[in-house]
């Protein structure tokens, strides 16, 4: 396809460039109702258009006959991008005021449209006829420029966009979950506070894996909650009677046993975690994961823990669960028998459901004290207050120098502090020697004598409503970074417990407000506040320094900083990728001019000559700018994906001189698997007045493999038998030999009830898989990839030989629902 002939037209209110294809048309039919011996190919464009090619001296008499048939018009490009600009015979106009019925009337007829909608007394959709005189495209530009009542008018383009299956969850009270995103509007929520958990589902195209299991130590679990009321949402659960900890494979278990009225911390805990996104209630940050909950016999506040009973806790989750979430602890002294510390060092190592180690979190206390140091003054560890016939009394503050904590620098093991919704330190939170992140939480005074700003948590609960607004304390800090933990596993199974603490520690922010809080005021009640020491030095100030650690700079107050599932999950994927066997380096030195507020900019192109997939890229650039706010930054890969690097951040810097990676911009990971081999581009924008520069340079670094996939497909459009247990078997054959490195399998079922359906991978080893095991209870429809990302009991496949025949086997069971079976398709990329 060639581009030629430039012209113009106006989208979303700017002027937009457009070249017209000397070589194809567009026409509203579909490509098996056209048949024409000058028709050279033909692609579906959308759900009534085809796009035609031609050669270029039988355009315009293709077009005649064409238009016999259908409205046809030409073929339009953005002249900038090279993108396709799928013009139909609609246009949308919007007029400067309410007109009449009369005077709308009036220019359609002038211009000889046909009104299709109306969208409000401004807003109207029409439809050229053959008696409209022009195409669209000059249509809108003389709407736009010639009519004095009208205030726009542009295209009802056709777009093709790529189908995701991530949404926004639709929870009612996700919109307060400000923890897990940035939405929220509210004069109290900054938002560098938030995890950015929205953020990584979509990086993740999911919530986190089914396979992947966190396992709760608390005061229980309302276990028939709403938010997790899915078949499969417990991969077990336990409590203690006495020194037995009572399991579902006991014959006196009782599942009910793991509430009891007024124990509601475990519930809440657990919601932070995985609350199910069902359009119910609230929703937790790795929502798609499971939860192994064990009760502690508990009074009021207390849980009574032992030694004993901690190992027995530790030695029944040793092979099932992936991440540990304790929201408990105890200050001045956390001191635990070496048996304890011995078996959580070994199942921090080689433990877990995968044996790769257990993440073990703990609260790092809300007590604002030390969790590990020894003082040189004395320092408060405790409220001040007590409980007498209901109300608060104050009793003094407890004090000692010394404070130890014998789980603090055991590889696998964390503690958490709390961040208030204002990204300041939560007042009460822990801080000091020992703190690995920290986490929104809640806010308030740890001796409830000033008001502190600060948002609330909110999760599940088993109280009425089974809602609460006011969750927190480093409780809710440590179950959402072991949320985080899960939805990083998920990410990349391969990962060992230790490889996720690095993550996790490695990709903290540090973009946080380090305000102190002044010191308690003096009450009637309580003079002399000179017993508030708290932050005591050296850890009176929240700044991160260098102390050596590999995991980057530590502040007393954040540790490594508020964890961030966006990065930690990018960093995850990163690593998936195989290291590169093919490199392609390149570089440019333009020494280009940028166009002052400009939004056409500037594009400075590489061309690259090699051939393979990418998987991981690097891209420097070098640009001298005096106010790098004004600046936004774009790289084009040869198949037109565009990947924001820099966009008017920074503010007044000066210059540009950046090494943009994965780990950085995780946008990049979308071009991992394309082909690297053509044209590449550098587009640099200059959006506000004043301040200027030039591109001096920029580079790639590229690395990948060659292409080693297999792709087979198969359309039956099947039936599938209701209720009935053998349902159907298809065979997909793969004829190329080698071993298995990654798997893919897309799945297309039409069913109005997928809780009643198990579906069945078999390879030609026999190896079975359940890809869905009657989840999803009365949702429609299964559309969905299948990978190692998502789907970590693919991994029983690696290596495995891939030639022979793979079978799915689709069953129903039980009445009323039916289905089909549309596609299924294997994509299996080979051992190199």
């Amino acid at each position: 396809m060639n581009k030629s002939a430039k012209t113009y037209t106006y989208r979303g209110g700017e002027k937009v460039a457009l070249e017209k294809s000397p070589d194809q048309m567009v026409v509203r039919a579909l490509p098996a109702s056209l048949d024409d011996a000058a028709i050279a190919s033909s692609e579906q464009v959308s759900s009534a258009s085809t796009r035609i090619n031609t050669r270029g001296a039988d355009l315009d008499a293709l077009m005649e006959r064409s238009r016999v048939v259908a409205p046809t018009h030409h073929a339009y490009y953005e002249a900038d991008s090279g993108s396709e600009f799928l013009i139909t015979d609609r246009i949308f106009v919007t007029f400067k005021e309410a007109l009449s019925d009369q005077d709308v009337d009036a220019l359609a007829g002038h211009y000889a449209l046909v009104k299709v909608a109306t969208y409000s007394d401004r807003d109207y959709l029409f439809q050229l006829t053959n008696h409209t005189g022009m195409n669209p495209v000059k249509l809108v530009v003389k709407l736009t420029e010639e009519e004095p009542l009208i205030e726009a008018a542009e295209h009802d383009l056709n777009q093709r966009m790529s189908a995701e299956q991530f949404s926004v969850p639709t929870d009612p009270d996700y919109s307060r979950q400000w923890h897990l995103h940035t939405h929220l509007n509210d004069p109290d929520f900054d938002v560098r506070s938030s995890a950015l958990c929205e953020n990584s589902w979509s990086l993740l195209d999911g919530f986190g894996s089914e396979e992947v299991v966190i396992a709760v130590s608390d005061d229980g679990c309302k276990l028939d909650h709403h938010d997790f009321d899915s078949p499969d949402k417990f991969a077990s659960w336990g409590y203690f009677r006495g020194s037995r900890l009572v399991n579902p494979m006991d014959i006196d278990a009782d599942p009910r046993q793991m509430y009891k009225a007024g124990s509601n911390h475990g519930t809440s805990c657990c919601g932070v975690i995985g609350g199910e996104i069902d359009s119910v209630l609230t929703v937790g940050a790795a929502a798609g994961c499971q939860l192994l909950p064990i009760q502690w016999e508990s009074s009021g506040p207390s849980l009574f823990i032992s030694d004993s009973k901690l190992l027995t806790t530790l030695n029944y989750i040793a092979d099932k669960a992936d991440v540990m979430s304790n929201s408990w602890g105890g200050v001045p002294t956390s001191v635990w028998a070496l048996p304890v510390i011995n078996r959580i060092k070994s199942l921090a190592l080689t433990g877990g459901r995968r044996g790769k180690g257990i993440v073990f979190l703990w609260a790092a206390g809300n007590e604002n004290c030390l969790i590990n140091h020894t003082a040189n003054q004395d320092v408060p560890y405790d409220h001040g207050v007590d409980v007498q016939g209901g109300a608060l009394v104050w009793v003094g503050v407890n004090t000692t120098r010394v404070f130890r904590n014998n789980l603090v620098g055991i590889p696998g093991v964390m503690h958490v502090a709390a961040l208030a919704s204002t990204a300041r330190r939560s007042h009460y939170s822990n801080y000091g020697p020992g703190i690995g992140v920290c986490a929104p939480s809640s806010n308030s005074h740890a001796y409830y004598r000033m008001t502190v700003r600060g948002l609330g948590i909110t999760t599940t609960t088993g109280e009425s409503g089974n809602v609460t607004n006011s969750f927190g304390g480093t409780s809710s800090a440590t179950p959402l970074v072991a949320g985080v933990a899960a939805l990083t596993i998920s990410s990349n199974p391969n990962l060992s417990a230790l490889e996720v603490i690095s993550i996790l520690k490695q990709t903290a922010s540090k973009d946080l407000n380090f305000s102190d809080y002044p010191r308690t005021p003096p009450a009637s009640f309580d003079a002399d506040t000179g017993w508030d020491v708290s932050p005591v030095a050296p850890f009176n100030n929240g700044a991160f320094i260098d102390n050596g650690d590999a995991e980057g700079s530590w502040s007393p107050w954040f540790g490594h900083g508020r964890v961030d599932a966006n990065a930690a999950v990018a960093e995850a994927l990163s690593r998936r990728q195989p290291v590169g066997n093919k490199v392609f380096k390149a570089s440019s030195e333009p020494n280009k001019s940028i166009p002052d507020n400009n939004i056409r900019g500037i594009k400075d192109k590489i061309d690259c000559t090699k051939v393979f997939g990418l998987s991981a890229i690097t891209v420097s650039v070098d640009i001298s700018h005096t106010y790098i706010g004004d600046l936004r930054v774009s790289l084009i890969s040869p198949s037109g994906s565009v990947v924001p690097l820099h966009d008017r951040t920074g503010g007044s810097a000066n210059d540009l001189q950046v090494d943009f990676d994965i780990s950085s911009v995780p946008g990049l990971l979308a071009l991992t698997g394309e082909p690297v081999k053509g044209e590449w581009a550098l587009h640099v924008q200059d959006l506000a007045l004043a301040d200027r520069g030039r591109l001096k340079g920029w580079s790639l670094d590229i690395s990948g493999q060659k292409d080693t996939s297999v792709v087979v497909e198969d359309s039956p459009g099947m039936g599938i038998p209701d209720n009935r247990d053998a349902g159907i078997e298809r065979t997909l054959s793969v004829s190329k030999a080698g071993l298995l490195d990654s798997i893919e399998v897309e799945l297309d079922i039409t069913h109005t009830y997928i809780g009643d359906l198990v579906v069945e991978l078999i390879s030609p080893s026999s190896t079975s898989v359940l890809l869905h095991n009657r989840t999803g209870g009365s949702a429609n429809n299964i559309i969905k990839t299948y990978s190692l990302i998502n789907t970590t009991a693919l991994q029983v496949f690696m290596g495995e030989t891939v030639k022979g025949a793979w079978k799915l086997k689709v069953s129903d069971h039980a009445g009323v629902d039916q289905g089909k079976l549309n596609r299924w398709a294997l994509k299996i990329v080979l051992i190199t």
